[in-house]
């Protein structure tokens, strides 16, 4: 799923923060939806503090022009 580990993990945050705040603010409450709101929230910041480290960012192409 994700490139790397922490990727992965903000994945699954996402993911499971996407399902607990539709089902907080339908089904089970406000405390539900107040963690879905929080998960959705940490794996924005997780996945823009980890987009410096993704393959190629910054860096030059190693191929020579012709």
């Amino acid at each position: 799923m994700g490139a790397n580990s922490k990727q992965g993990w903000f994945l699954f945050l996402f993911l499971l923060g996407f399902c607990f705040l539709p089902a907080g603010l339908v089904f089970l409450g406000p405390i539900f939806s107040l963690g879905g709101l929080v998960c959705l929230i940490a794996s924005a910041v997780g996945f823009y503090q980890i987009k410096p480290l993704e393959h190629g960012a910054g860096e030059r192409s190693s191929i020579p022009a012709p």
